[in-house]
Protein backbone atom coordinates (compact mmCIF):
# COMPACT_ATOMS: atom_id res chain seq x y z
CA UNK A 1 0.00 0.00 0.00
CA UNK A 2 1.59 3.49 -1.49
CA UNK A 3 0.19 6.97 0.54
CA UNK A 4 -1.93 9.08 -1.96
CA UNK A 5 -0.14 11.23 -4.42
CA UNK A 6 -1.11 14.77 -4.37
CA UNK A 7 -3.72 14.41 -7.27
CA UNK A 8 -5.46 12.29 -4.86
CA UNK A 9 -4.80 14.27 -1.91
CA UNK A 10 -6.40 17.72 -3.49
CA UNK A 11 -9.49 15.43 -4.49
CA UNK A 12 -10.06 14.29 -0.67
CA UNK A 13 -9.26 17.51 0.16
CA UNK A 14 -12.15 19.10 -2.41
CA UNK A 15 -14.40 16.51 -0.83
CA UNK A 16 -13.78 17.48 2.38
CA UNK A 17 -14.50 21.05 1.71
CA UNK A 18 -17.77 20.11 -0.14
CA UNK A 19 -19.09 18.58 3.29
CA UNK A 20 -18.57 21.97 5.28
CA UNK A 21 -19.98 23.79 2.67
CA UNK A 22 -22.77 22.08 1.08
CA UNK A 23 -23.61 19.39 3.51
CA UNK A 24 -27.03 19.62 5.93
CA UNK A 25 -25.75 20.10 9.59
CA UNK A 26 -29.05 20.10 11.60
CA UNK A 27 -26.93 19.22 14.62
CA UNK A 28 -23.24 19.59 15.58
CA UNK A 29 -23.01 15.70 15.03
CA UNK A 30 -21.09 15.96 11.79
CA UNK A 31 -18.59 18.59 12.93
CA UNK A 32 -17.83 16.50 16.11
CA UNK A 33 -17.14 13.26 13.84
CA UNK A 34 -14.65 14.58 11.58
CA UNK A 35 -12.93 15.64 14.81
CA UNK A 36 -13.08 12.24 16.16
CA UNK A 37 -12.23 10.43 13.06
CA UNK A 38 -9.38 13.03 12.50
CA UNK A 39 -7.78 12.60 15.75
CA UNK A 40 -8.09 9.05 15.73
CA UNK A 41 -6.36 9.14 12.67
CA UNK A 42 -3.57 10.48 14.55
CA UNK A 43 -3.45 8.69 17.71
CA UNK A 44 -4.09 4.89 16.25
CA UNK A 45 -2.91 5.55 12.39
CA UNK A 46 0.21 5.65 10.04
CA UNK A 47 0.95 7.12 7.11
CA UNK A 48 1.34 3.83 5.20
CA UNK A 49 -1.66 4.92 3.39
CA UNK A 50 -3.42 1.66 4.54
CA UNK A 51 -7.39 1.51 5.47
CA UNK A 52 -7.64 2.00 8.93
CA UNK A 53 -10.33 0.13 11.54
CA UNK A 54 -11.67 2.10 14.13
CA UNK A 55 -13.78 0.43 16.71
CA UNK A 56 -17.44 1.99 17.20
CA UNK A 57 -16.39 2.01 20.85
CA UNK A 58 -13.24 4.18 20.81
CA UNK A 59 -15.45 6.43 18.20
CA UNK A 60 -18.08 6.45 20.78
CA UNK A 61 -15.39 7.55 23.86
CA UNK A 62 -13.72 10.25 21.55
CA UNK A 63 -17.12 11.97 21.08
CA UNK A 64 -17.33 11.77 24.41
CA UNK A 65 -14.66 13.46 24.83
CA UNK A 66 -15.52 16.55 22.94
CA UNK A 67 -19.16 16.86 24.08
CA UNK A 68 -17.95 16.55 27.88
CA UNK A 69 -17.12 20.26 28.59
CA UNK A 70 -20.10 21.42 26.70
CA UNK A 71 -22.37 19.61 29.26
CA UNK A 72 -21.38 22.57 31.93
CA UNK A 73 -23.72 24.67 32.12
CA UNK A 74 -22.26 27.71 29.84
CA UNK A 75 -23.26 31.06 31.27
CA UNK A 76 -21.71 34.10 29.65
CA UNK A 77 -22.27 36.89 32.70
CA UNK A 78 -23.91 39.12 30.68
CA UNK A 79 -27.21 41.21 31.42
CA UNK A 80 -30.11 39.16 30.84
CA UNK A 81 -28.74 36.22 29.81
CA UNK A 82 -29.68 32.86 31.67
CA UNK A 83 -27.27 29.71 32.22
CA UNK A 84 -27.97 26.70 30.91
CA UNK A 85 -26.46 23.95 29.01
CA UNK A 86 -26.06 24.02 24.96
CA UNK A 87 -27.90 23.28 22.85
CA UNK A 88 -26.66 21.02 20.00
CA UNK A 89 -29.49 21.01 17.25
CA UNK A 90 -32.66 23.04 16.60
CA UNK A 91 -35.08 21.04 18.33
CA UNK A 92 -35.15 18.83 21.71
CA UNK A 93 -31.33 18.46 23.11
CA UNK A 94 -29.25 16.34 21.42
CA UNK A 95 -29.07 12.49 22.52
CA UNK A 96 -25.32 12.23 22.96
CA UNK A 97 -25.78 15.41 25.73
CA UNK A 98 -28.48 13.44 27.05
CA UNK A 99 -26.93 10.32 27.22
CA UNK A 100 -23.66 11.74 29.11
CA UNK A 101 -25.65 14.61 31.56
CA UNK A 102 -26.24 11.96 34.20
CA UNK A 103 -22.38 10.87 34.43
CA UNK A 104 -21.44 14.78 34.51
CA UNK A 105 -23.34 15.57 37.16
CA UNK A 106 -21.99 12.37 39.75
CA UNK A 107 -19.02 13.05 38.61
CA UNK A 108 -18.76 16.30 39.07
CA UNK A 109 -17.73 17.13 35.43
CA UNK A 110 -14.86 15.45 36.21
CA UNK A 111 -13.89 12.73 33.23
CA UNK A 112 -11.28 10.71 34.78
CA UNK A 113 -14.14 10.20 37.65
CA UNK A 114 -16.85 9.63 35.12
CA UNK A 115 -14.36 6.70 33.29
CA UNK A 116 -14.08 4.61 36.68
CA UNK A 117 -18.12 4.99 37.24
CA UNK A 118 -20.06 2.01 36.33
CA UNK A 119 -22.59 3.93 33.86
CA UNK A 120 -19.56 4.87 31.53
CA UNK A 121 -19.48 1.59 29.55
CA UNK A 122 -23.49 1.62 28.91
CA UNK A 123 -23.17 5.21 28.25
CA UNK A 124 -20.59 5.04 25.75
CA UNK A 125 -22.35 2.21 24.20
CA UNK A 126 -25.47 4.31 23.75
CA UNK A 127 -22.93 7.13 22.50
CA UNK A 128 -21.35 4.80 19.90
CA UNK A 129 -24.95 3.33 18.69
CA UNK A 130 -26.24 7.13 18.09
CA UNK A 131 -23.29 8.07 16.05
CA UNK A 132 -23.72 4.50 13.80
CA UNK A 133 -27.78 5.38 12.85
CA UNK A 134 -26.80 9.45 12.39
CA UNK A 135 -23.74 11.04 11.69
CA UNK A 136 -22.08 8.24 10.82
CA UNK A 137 -24.62 7.59 7.97
CA UNK A 138 -25.42 10.85 7.06
CA UNK A 139 -21.80 12.85 7.11
CA UNK A 140 -21.13 11.66 3.47
CA UNK A 141 -24.69 13.08 2.03
CA UNK A 142 -23.56 15.93 -0.05
CA UNK A 143 -26.22 17.42 -2.06
CA UNK A 144 -28.63 14.34 -1.56
CA UNK A 145 -26.15 11.92 -2.89
CA UNK A 146 -23.77 9.75 -1.01
CA UNK A 147 -20.22 9.68 -1.89
CA UNK A 148 -18.46 7.04 0.70
CA UNK A 149 -15.15 8.25 0.43
CA UNK A 150 -14.14 8.06 3.86
CA UNK A 151 -15.58 5.20 5.10
CA UNK A 152 -18.08 2.72 3.54
CA UNK A 153 -21.44 2.45 5.10
CA UNK A 154 -23.24 0.27 6.41
CA UNK A 155 -19.42 -1.35 7.07
CA UNK A 156 -17.88 -4.39 9.17
CA UNK A 157 -19.93 -4.73 12.43
CA UNK A 158 -18.57 -2.70 15.55
CA UNK A 159 -15.83 -0.53 13.46
CA UNK A 160 -15.75 2.26 11.09
CA UNK A 161 -13.47 1.12 8.57
CA UNK A 162 -11.59 4.41 7.41
CA UNK A 163 -10.79 3.28 3.24
CA UNK A 164 -7.10 3.46 1.86
CA UNK A 165 -5.59 6.57 1.91
CA UNK A 166 -7.95 8.31 4.05
CA UNK A 167 -5.94 7.83 7.31
CA UNK A 168 -3.13 9.27 6.08
CA UNK A 169 -5.05 12.28 4.34
CA UNK A 170 -6.59 13.06 8.00
CA UNK A 171 -3.50 12.66 9.37
CA UNK A 172 -1.40 15.01 7.03
CA UNK A 173 -4.66 18.15 6.80
CA UNK A 174 -5.43 17.39 10.59
CA UNK A 175 -5.03 20.95 11.29
CA UNK A 176 -7.25 22.35 8.72
CA UNK A 177 -10.03 19.77 9.28
CA UNK A 178 -9.80 20.54 12.91
CA UNK A 179 -9.93 24.41 11.88
CA UNK A 180 -13.03 23.99 10.08
CA UNK A 181 -14.77 21.80 12.29
CA UNK A 182 -14.45 23.54 15.32
CA UNK A 183 -15.28 26.84 13.75
CA UNK A 184 -18.45 25.28 11.82
CA UNK A 185 -19.43 23.49 15.03
CA UNK A 186 -19.05 27.45 17.18
CA UNK A 187 -21.23 28.97 14.41
CA UNK A 188 -23.64 26.46 14.43
CA UNK A 189 -24.47 27.19 18.53
CA UNK A 190 -24.20 30.73 17.95
CA UNK A 191 -26.45 30.46 14.88
CA UNK A 192 -29.26 28.56 17.39
CA UNK A 193 -32.00 30.83 18.45
CA UNK A 194 -32.30 28.32 21.09
CA UNK A 195 -28.85 29.27 22.21
CA UNK A 196 -29.46 33.07 22.42
CA UNK A 197 -31.42 33.09 26.17
CA UNK A 198 -27.35 31.68 27.22
CA UNK A 199 -25.47 33.88 24.68
CA UNK A 200 -26.58 37.23 24.63
CA UNK A 201 -24.85 39.19 22.33
CA UNK A 202 -21.14 38.23 22.80
CA UNK A 203 -19.25 35.12 24.30
CA UNK A 204 -16.13 33.20 24.69
CA UNK A 205 -17.68 30.00 23.06
CA UNK A 206 -14.03 28.76 21.72
CA UNK A 207 -12.33 28.39 25.10
CA UNK A 208 -15.94 27.26 26.88
CA UNK A 209 -16.07 24.43 23.75
CA UNK A 210 -12.84 23.18 23.16
CA UNK A 211 -10.80 24.56 25.78
CA UNK A 212 -7.82 26.96 25.65
CA UNK A 213 -4.18 26.92 25.89
CA UNK A 214 -4.61 29.86 28.70
CA UNK A 215 -6.55 27.67 30.72
CA UNK A 216 -5.45 28.19 34.35
CA UNK A 217 -2.98 25.24 35.32
CA UNK A 218 -1.44 26.16 38.30
CA UNK A 219 -2.12 23.20 40.28
CA UNK A 220 -0.91 21.40 36.85
CA UNK A 221 2.61 23.79 37.67
CA UNK A 222 2.39 22.55 41.82
CA UNK A 223 2.54 18.41 40.93
CA UNK A 224 5.00 19.03 38.20
CA UNK A 225 7.69 21.19 40.61
CA UNK A 226 8.63 18.41 42.41
CA UNK A 227 8.71 15.55 40.17
CA UNK A 228 11.26 17.85 37.44
CA UNK A 229 13.21 18.85 40.79
CA UNK A 230 12.22 22.37 40.36
CA UNK A 231 14.23 22.77 37.55
CA UNK A 232 13.27 24.25 34.02
CA UNK A 233 12.47 21.17 31.52
CA UNK A 234 14.03 23.05 28.99
CA UNK A 235 17.04 24.90 30.38
CA UNK A 236 17.55 22.60 33.58
CA UNK A 237 17.94 26.14 35.43
CA UNK A 238 15.67 25.92 38.77
CA UNK A 239 12.63 27.28 38.68
CA UNK A 240 11.13 30.84 40.35
CA UNK A 241 7.69 32.00 40.72
CA UNK A 242 7.48 32.78 37.09
CA UNK A 243 7.25 29.33 35.84
CA UNK A 244 4.58 28.23 33.42
CA UNK A 245 3.47 24.95 32.12
CA UNK A 246 4.06 24.44 28.74
CA UNK A 247 2.54 22.11 26.48
CA UNK A 248 5.23 20.10 25.01
CA UNK A 249 3.91 19.04 21.47
CA UNK A 250 2.31 22.76 20.42
CA UNK A 251 -1.18 23.64 21.50
CA UNK A 252 -1.13 24.89 18.32
CA UNK A 253 -0.56 21.66 16.78
CA UNK A 254 -2.66 19.37 18.66
CA UNK A 255 -5.02 21.01 21.17
CA UNK A 256 -5.68 18.76 23.76
CA UNK A 257 -5.04 18.82 27.85
CA UNK A 258 -3.46 15.47 28.15
CA UNK A 259 -1.18 14.89 31.50
CA UNK A 260 2.12 13.32 29.74
CA UNK A 261 2.09 16.24 27.15
CA UNK A 262 2.07 19.01 30.72
CA UNK A 263 6.32 20.40 31.29
CA UNK A 264 6.78 23.17 33.40
CA UNK A 265 9.56 25.50 32.13
CA UNK A 266 11.02 29.33 32.60
CA UNK A 267 8.36 31.84 31.75
CA UNK A 268 11.24 33.15 29.34
CA UNK A 269 12.08 29.09 27.84
CA UNK A 270 8.20 28.45 27.33
CA UNK A 271 7.43 31.99 25.67
CA UNK A 272 10.38 31.88 23.20
CA UNK A 273 9.53 28.25 22.25
CA UNK A 274 6.04 30.06 21.66
CA UNK A 275 4.58 27.20 18.89
CA UNK A 276 7.68 25.41 18.08
CA UNK A 277 8.33 21.99 18.44
CA UNK A 278 11.19 20.76 20.36
CA UNK A 279 14.90 20.09 19.11
CA UNK A 280 15.65 16.51 19.18
CA UNK A 281 17.51 16.82 22.48
CA UNK A 282 14.27 18.23 24.15
CA UNK A 283 12.29 15.29 22.45
CA UNK A 284 14.49 12.76 24.15
CA UNK A 285 14.35 14.11 27.28
CA UNK A 286 10.63 14.20 26.73
CA UNK A 287 10.58 10.51 25.85
CA UNK A 288 12.59 9.90 29.01
CA UNK A 289 10.75 11.79 31.41
CA UNK A 290 7.38 10.01 30.42
CA UNK A 291 8.82 6.40 30.22
CA UNK A 292 10.65 7.08 33.98
CA UNK A 293 7.80 9.53 35.35
CA UNK A 294 4.49 8.62 33.09
CA UNK A 295 2.73 6.55 35.74
CA UNK A 296 3.29 8.83 38.47
CA UNK A 297 2.70 12.22 36.38
CA UNK A 298 -0.46 10.00 35.10
CA UNK A 299 -2.15 9.13 38.07
CA UNK A 300 -1.88 11.93 39.49
CA UNK A 301 -3.06 14.49 36.83
CA UNK A 302 -5.74 12.38 35.91
CA UNK A 303 -6.76 12.94 39.50
CA UNK A 304 -7.59 16.55 38.39
CA UNK A 305 -9.09 15.28 35.35
CA UNK A 306 -6.85 15.39 32.61
CA UNK A 307 -6.74 12.19 30.33
CA UNK A 308 -3.26 10.51 31.04
CA UNK A 309 -2.74 8.22 27.96
CA UNK A 310 1.44 7.86 27.68
CA UNK A 311 0.76 5.57 24.14
CA UNK A 312 -1.35 7.97 23.09
CA UNK A 313 0.71 10.75 23.93
CA UNK A 314 4.04 9.15 22.25
CA UNK A 315 1.84 8.88 19.12
CA UNK A 316 0.71 11.95 18.60
CA UNK A 317 4.59 13.38 19.25
CA UNK A 318 5.37 11.00 16.93
CA UNK A 319 2.66 12.02 14.44
CA UNK A 320 3.90 16.01 14.88
CA UNK A 321 7.65 15.39 14.58
CA UNK A 322 6.83 13.52 11.10
CA UNK A 323 5.14 16.38 9.98
CA UNK A 324 7.88 18.91 10.63
CA UNK A 325 10.20 16.25 9.44
CA UNK A 326 8.53 15.87 6.04
CA UNK A 327 7.18 19.76 6.04
CA UNK A 328 11.20 20.99 6.43
CA UNK A 329 10.75 22.26 9.55
CA UNK A 330 13.00 23.86 12.47
CA UNK A 331 13.29 22.91 16.24
CA UNK A 332 13.56 25.44 18.83
CA UNK A 333 16.77 24.47 21.01
CA UNK A 334 16.57 27.44 23.38
CA UNK A 335 16.57 30.92 24.17
CA UNK A 336 19.01 32.55 22.08
CA UNK A 337 20.08 29.84 20.47
CA UNK A 338 19.65 29.35 16.55
CA UNK A 339 16.76 27.37 15.52
CA UNK A 340 17.39 22.89 14.37
CA UNK A 341 16.72 21.63 11.36
CA UNK A 342 13.99 18.33 12.19
CA UNK A 343 15.91 15.65 10.52
CA UNK A 344 14.36 11.81 10.66
CA UNK A 345 16.72 11.26 13.33
CA UNK A 346 13.97 12.85 15.69
CA UNK A 347 11.73 9.49 13.84
CA UNK A 348 14.48 6.97 14.77
CA UNK A 349 13.99 8.39 18.81
CA UNK A 350 10.74 6.72 19.24
CA UNK A 351 11.81 3.37 17.69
Amino acid sequence: MTPPDAEAQTVFLQKIQRIFSEGEFAATYKYALLLTLAELAVEAGDDSGAALDLPLTAVGEKFAELYWRQLATYQSGLPETTAAVLRQNQGAQAAVVNHLRDLHRLSAGRLSIARRMAGWAPAIRKVADTVRTMPLRYLQVVGGRLDPFLYDYPGPRGVVRLRPGVAFNLRRYQGLIQEFARSGWIRHVRANRLNLPMLGTADDLESFMFGSPRAPLAPVAEILAPIQAHRCFYCDGRLDTRSEVDHFIPWARYPRDTAHNFVLAHRGCNNDKRDLLAARRHLERWLRHVDCCGSEVGGLLAGLGFLADAGCSRQVARWAYGQAVESGSFGWTGRGMPPESLSTDCLAVFS
